[in-house]
């Protein structure tokens, strides 16, 4: 690990957010706010709240789950965090309480017809008069794109799968008969591609250690029997995607391979895909479910610092901050009572901020582009 070079930058605005309460506007001509959310109803949820005579959880986190394509509030969403879990209202709305106060969680999202969902938040404790959530969180998710009946005898084969395996269900018995398929396709250098990205830009490699990277695309695809039970590849059954071509300054023979796994909120690499002649990417997967290209950071990442405030000047925390570049996203998932955050960024790469203000639930996006930093460096005012 190098050592970090520090670049102050005193009188810098563009670390610095105005936000305003009820999503109204602050005066400055850098900032644009989104409206409220208003919560309208809530879930029963499921889960314990104490070990016997001691409290274990002390937060609550809820949030509305809306269509990506039309806007439209999702209902019947199943919501999870670790064993907890709800169901969204009619409107979508849904309350999780009695958890465990935690600065890293993963909450996952599942409903049939739609690409599952994850993320990560910051569960914080609740307030003393327990009047606002902490930790609102506003989700789309995604309608899959192709759905479809299949013969388990027969092959797979689309521009971006190539499957000819046998199939096992829920008991490990030999499956045959009708199968239905979902697949899901993102382009991550989108603006809906890296919002709808499972989890966070970040996963264990294949040496065990957690890295950051940027991404290239992601392909999902999950079978069910007739009973809509899922099934998987049976044992030595493997099954090839197909990445889009990418920008050729960026492109390698190979770029790893990297598999979802929403127990864990975590990409995990396996494998690798070859540069083939017209550009495409292929690779070889051992289980079906949701699979990213992915290329790891092998240098330091630059650091970007700053600080929210509101339009008097008082520092705004509880607040998540992002830096979105070409294809990847930095989060910082919460800011501290001094409304100072932190962000990993890829060296070399201009990107964006913007700012949820989870506890009065609007948000706020800076309207320039901020510069590349480089590896190493760190960026941040001292105002």
């Amino acid at each position: 690990m190098s050592l970090l070079n520090i670049k102050y930058i005193t009188a810098l605005t563009t670390v610095i957010f105005f936000l305003t309460a009820c999503g109204g506007g602050s005066g400055s001509d850098t900032i644009s706010t989104t409206g409220t959310a208003t919560t309208t109803g809530t879930a029963t949820t499921t889960g314990t709240a104490t070990t016997g005579t001691t409290v274990i959880a002390q937060a609550k986190q809820s949030g509305q789950i809306t269509d990506n394509t039309t806007g439209d509030p999702i209902a019947d969403v199943k919501v999870s965090i670790g064993d907890d879990s709800t169901i969204t209202d009619s409107e979508g709305y849904y309350t999780l309480t009695n958890l465990t106060v935690n600065n890293e969680v993963v909450i996952n999202f599942e409903k049939d017809g739609y690409l599952l969902g994850s993320t990560e938040i910051n569960l914080k404790s609740l307030a003393d008069d327990n009047t606002l959530s902490h930790n609102y969180l506003e989700y789309k998710l995604r309608p899959n794109q192709y759905q479809w009946e299949h013969e388990s005898v027969k092959k797979f084969l689309s521009p971006r799968i190539d499957i000819d395996a046998l199939y096992v269900d829920i008991n490990n018995n030999p499956y045959n008969g009708i199968m239905t398929a979902t697949l899901t396709i993102l382009d991550l250098r989108t603006e809906e591609g890296k919002t709808l990205f499972s989890g966070s830009f970040k996963g264990i490699n294949s040496n065990g250690n957690i890295v950051q990277f940027e991404s290239y695309g992601l392909v999902s695809m999950l079978l069910e029997d007739s009973n809509g039970n899922t099934l998987r590849f049976a044992d030595g059954e493997t099954g090839t995607l197909i990445f889009n071509e990418i920008p050729s300054y960026e492109a390698s023979s190979t770029i790893p391979l990297w598999y979802y796994d929403y127990a864990q909120g975590l990409w995990v690499e396996e494998g690798y895909a070859e540069l083939q002649a017209d550009g495409t990417y292929q690779g070889e997967i051992s289980r079906l479910g949701t699979w990213a290209l992915n290329k790891p950071l092998e240098e330091d990442p630059g650091i970007y610092r700053g600080r929210i405030i509101d339009e008097n000047g008082a520092p705004v925390g509880d607040v998540r901050v992002y830096a979105t570049g070409e294809n990847w996203v930095s989060s910082d998932l919460t800011t501290d009572e001094n409304g100072v955050f932190e962000l990993n960024v890829i060296p070399g790469d201009d990107f964006e901020l913007t700012a949820y203000d989870y506890q009065d639930k609007y948000g706020a996006s800076y309207n320039n582009t901020i510069a590349a930093i480089a590896s190493g460096d760190v960026v941040e005012d001292r105002s």
